[in-house]
């Protein structure tokens, strides 16, 4: 009987998917069509572009800024002269000059952008469309990061992605969760990092089916970043899978060719694949040569020059690097100039031109230090250094050596002081009133349409709910016992001053009917202070108290035992993850999925 009801409410809950389904095409079809990618690419965009509706022109140049910025730029243009004829509706208004802010980074006007996004925040605000204020703060969050400054950039970020989670708008959590993302990568936070964009790649296809569009990254900035962490821990592997998967990815034209191709030269250096490095040089610079925009041509020599120097190309390097440094001090940006200093310095060094590497390094060494760019410094001083030394002048070496020393202990309080800022920037946030901050029916288009979907919504899921309660009526006690666990077992451990370890495991391949013979047959491996958890249908979660890190790698060949009893074609990876005084259950956590991604070797990459 039981078994005849489950069956007849799992029809009723796929049939009203089904219809859900098809309701939510038939609304959201003309603002989830996309251009295709022949129309993004070619010559002629902007007069094709200009024929079509304000929408279709306002999705054109979304699709295009980051990677023809100079195109989306005068559309831009086009679309604020004609709304002086022709007065434009709030939404296209606001997301108009949302694009525009989001442009004006593109050429380095990061004031302009700042003072553009407070003005489109408050318009937002005013106009009641509070789903597009956290876009306009993730362009200001990114023009303060251009700038520096890391205060305004924290706390612009945490209070974006607090509105977007408020309003669950998708959109502006991937953008969030990537400003985000940079920021814990340049203070050594990788799990953070790798947490975040995880997240942002796992609700992509939902925010593309947003039915309001806004502000929405390239799929290809998420797994480009992902390649940037991997390659800052040191896994460059990795970074190498990711940055491929990047450079090929749909949304991948225009400059973004570019700048992935010059990661790609990085990555191959390191990994010493010289044939490689010389491939994606040589595709880096047929990109490079058709920029029109003189700051995109200035990055371009930039990053070249330092390709090339590896390559053993001195002398295109050095006016490579001449150029650049020539176009950004012409846009007044010092911390550009200072770096592609580094690189002449470099240049003329491998050139024999010892005295005008040593003039140009002693002149960022004085800018470095008047600027507070440690870390910067600290580099500056180890090239001279090492210079000095190759040339067995080691006085001089330990001079600059020591100069380097304190920059480095220079640099780590600088980056505490970053650490301390980001926790206040989330206190700030969390803190912060929310008056005012109502959700408002005028974020969206009040069509009948939507109207009657939500009625829909809540007549449907109202019976399945009233229906479907007594089946799930013991799970909330089961669930607030075993969280209440977990974190008893993680406060023992750090009032005790005792190790402990979790370990994460995937269990998809195993039918659901063979789960609870997998727990038992578990549960005999394991010591009897050892706690086995059911985090959800496909992970199972192992506390192990009094365990470091190396005793739980033990303890994983001998689960890896019990799991061959039920063979895949897939290997599955175990995370571990070692407790810290300052971890939560949910830091803990992110470190073992952190630790799985490291161990996996996905199979397209083995089969390329």
């Amino acid at each position: 009987m039981t078994r005849s009801r489950n069956t007849s409410e799992n029809k009723l809950s796929r049939m009203f998917g089904f219809i859900l389904g098809l309701l939510i095409v038939s609304l959201t079809a003309p603002v989830t069509a996309q251009v295709s990618h022949s129309f993004l690419t070619a010559e002629d965009v902007v007069n094709n572009t200009q024929q079509l509706s304000v929408n279709e022109q306002l999705d054109v140049i979304h699709d295009i800024n980051t990677q023809r910025s100079e195109q989306a730029k005068i559309l831009i243009e086009g679309l604020e002269q004609q709304s002086v004829e022709q007065p434009l509706s709030d939404v296209q208004t606001l997301r108009l000059r949302l694009l525009r802010c989001f442009n004006l980074l593109e050429f380095g006007h990061f004031d302009q952008a700042i003072t553009l996004s407070t003005q489109g925040e408050q318009t937002a605000r005013e106009l009641k469309y509070d789903t597009a204020r956290p876009y306009f703060m993730q362009c200001g969050a990114t023009a303060y990061q251009s700038l520096g400054n890391t205060l305004q950039q924290q706390l612009l970020t945490e209070e974006a992605l607090r509105l977007a989670k408020r309003y669950s708008e998708k959109q502006a959590i991937i953008g969030s969760l990537y400003l985000r993302s940079r920021q814990n990568t340049s203070l050594e936070n990788y799990n953070q990092s790798i947490e975040d964009l995880r997240i942002g790649l796992d609700i992509y296809g939902e925010a593309k089916q947003q039915f309001q569009p806004w502000y929405l990254l390239p799929k290809s900035y998420l797994q480009a970043e992902i390649s940037n962490v991997f390659f800052s821990m040191g896994d460059f592997e990795e970074a190498l899978h990711f940055a491929e998967i990047a450079a090929t990815a749909p949304s991948t034209f225009g400059k973004l060719n570019f700048a992935f191709s010059i990661n790609l030269a990085r990555i191959n250096i390191v990994l010493k694949n010289s044939k490689d490095v010389l491939f994606y040089l040589e595709k880096a610079e047929a990109e490079h040569n058709k920029n029109t925009a003189e700051r995109d041509f200035a990055v371009g020599n930039a990053l070249l020059a330092i390709i090339n120097l590896h390559v053993g190309n001195y002398d295109l390097a050095q006016q490579q690097a001449l150029h650049s440094i020539e176009l950004f001090t012409k846009y007044q940006e010092p911390i550009y100039v200072m770096r592609i200093k580094r690189t002449l310095a470099k240049v003329y060094i491998a050139q024999q031109k010892d005295n005008q590497a040593l003039t140009l390094l002693n002149e960022i060494i004085a800018q470095a230090a008047e600027l507070k760019q440690y870390s910067d410094l600290e580099d500056f001083n180890q090239i001279v250094s090492e210079y000095y030394a190759d040339k067995q002048q080691f006085e001089s070496a330990y001079h600059y050596q020591m100069q380097r020393y304190n920059a480095a202990k220079q640099a780590n309080n600088k980056l505490n002081n970053a650490h301390f800022m980001q926790y206040k920037a989330r206190l700030s946030t969390q803190n912060e009133p929310s008056v005012n901050e109502k959700p408002t029916t005028n974020n969206i288009n009040q069509s009948l349409s939507i109207a009657a979907l939500i009625i829909l919504l809540l007549s449907v899921g109202l019976v399945l709910f009233l229906r479907r309660k007594p089946l799930y009526a013991n799970d909330e006690p089961k669930e607030q016992s075993q969280s209440q666990i977990i974190s008893a077992m993680l406060n023992n451990a750090k009032q005790g001053h005792y190790q402990l370890s979790l370990l994460l495991i995937n269990i998809n391949h195993i039918r659901q009917v063979d789960v609870p013979n997998l727990l038992q047959q578990l549960q005999l491996t394991l010591r009897e202070q050892d706690q086995l958890f059911r985090h959800n249908l496909d992970e199972l979660i192992i506390i192990l108290p009094h365990t470091s890190a190396i005793g739980a790698t033990r303890v994983v060949h001998q689960i890896e035992t019990v799991l061959n009893l039920w063979p895949s074609d897939t290997k599955t990876y175990i995370g571990v993850a070692s407790l810290q005084q300052l971890d939560t259950f949910e830091g803990l956590m992110k470190k073992a999925v952190l630790n799985q991604l490291s161990k996996m070797k996905p199979q397209e990459n083995q089969l390329t």
